[in-house]
């Protein structure tokens, strides 16, 4: 993930629910603080 990094789409499902590619994507970044500008509670 590099400075150019964006969560997938907010309207990609995974197993039936939307946002869950998206919530994933963030918490990764957050974890390995690499999430810059995106807000991840």
């Amino acid at each position: 993930m590099g400075l150019d990094w964006k969560p997938r789409h907010r309207d990609m499902m995974i197993g039936g629910l939307w946002w869950l590619a998206r919530i994933t994507d963030k918490a990764r970044a957050k974890l390995s603080d690499t999430i810059g500008d995106y807000i991840y509670p």
